[in-house]
């Protein structure tokens, strides 16, 4: 029987048309009747506008791309998504300490966006009150979704909503018991002035935990440096940073930075921040496996640089076969401890 492989195509291709549609409308038709459900209940936070009018490149970009932006449907789906995050990013969790014991205490995600950590704050921390502040109002209206979700207590969680050009926290000074913000600092305009607001707010002896991009790190000097400007040919004419930046979170990206340790405990201390531990980068799983498929031709390719080399060369191995530089764990993911003296 004769078939016209262009019609079976045809068909195919509106059937996925026709799923895709289904998709957007019933999608849209949950989050109708779910906003209804939860509002009528009073279980969503309200998202509080601390912003001036005026923005920045980062503001429009992170309103366009938001992080992780599909709700969930169920509690059972939002928490196996919290457990594979850290599965997929070894070993964030240990090195974060994540979700430990804040019982009675005031929390502030900082760049909380859709509420990955703020959830498990919310279901592992026994904290008092949680403060998520971001500058992507959908963002934080996913995070309260997600919260009702959960049936967390609007009363005892906050949403601020902010913009890259207005770094002041909305709260008073010595108010906060612990911050964590991560992966939002190497986006923004001026990351100092930011630390200097986490001092304020921090009460003495307080701690903040912060993941900044690492350029100690196996994604540096192998992915970026060697499969993407080497062997894929990209970033041709630019330094290694520069290629960084654009390989990370998308081209048009405005800010995207990383740090060696020794530069961002520097920007931490001219801000007050005297006592900073690095405590080494958390992996992505992807890069992991990169390493084992191109590190050994990347040390016997001429084209790559003495830096990146040596680089890999100082690598070693831990008990849990997590590669190390200089004693820390080489990951892209920087995690640093800054204590409010």
């Amino acid at each position: 029987m004769f078939i016209d492989r262009g019609l079976v195509k045809f068909v195919s291709t509106l059937k996925n048309q026709i799923y895709n549609h289904l998709y957007i409308i019933l999608l849209g038709s949950w989050r109708c009747l779910r906003n209804w459900y939860f509002g009528r209940r009073g279980m969503l936070p309200q998202v509080h506008l601390y912003h001036k009018e005026n923005h920045t490149p980062v503001d429009s970009y992170w309103a366009r791309h938001t992080v992780g932006s599909r709700p969930f449907v169920s509690r059972a789906q939002s928490i196996t998504y919290l457990k594979r995050r850290s599965s997929e990013h070894p070993p964030i969790k240990e090195l974060m300490q994540l979700y430990r014991d804040h019982s009675g205490k005031i929390l502030l995600d900082y760049g909380c966006g859709p509420g990955n950590d703020l959830i498990g704050f919310a279901l592992y921390s026994h904290a008092k009150r949680l403060i998520g502040i971001d500058i992507s109002k959908k963002s934080l209206h996913l995070a309260g979704y997600r919260l009702a979700l959960h049936r967390i207590d609007p009363k005892e969680v906050e949403l601020i909503n902010i913009s890259d050009a207005f770094s002041k926290i909305p709260l008073d000074d010595s108010s906060v018991d612990y911050i964590n913000c991560s992966g939002v600092l190497h986006h923004v305009s001026d990351p100092a002035l930011i630390l200097r607001e986490f001092y304020r707010v921090l009460k003495p002896g307080s701690r903040a935990c912060i993941m900044v991009y690492n350029y100690n790190s196996i994604y540096l000097h192998l992915v970026v440096a060697y499969v993407r400007m080497i062997l894929d040919g990209e970033f041709r004419g630019q330094s290694v940073r520069e290629a960084f930046s654009k390989n990370t979170d998308g081209r048009d990206c405005p800010i995207s930075r990383c740090y060696r340790p020794e530069e961002f405990i520097e920007i931490c201390g001219n801000v007050n921040f005297k006592d900073v531990d690095y405590a080494g980068g958390y992996f992505w799983n992807y890069v992991l496996k990169l390493f084992k498929r191109y590190n050994r031709i990347a040390l016997e390719d001429d084209r790559l640089s003495i830096e990146h080399k040596n680089f890999l060369k100082g690598l070693k191995q831990d008990d849990q076969g997590f590669l190390t530089h200089q004693g820390k764990y080489a990951g892209v993911g920087g995690v640093y401890w800054l204590t409010k003296s």
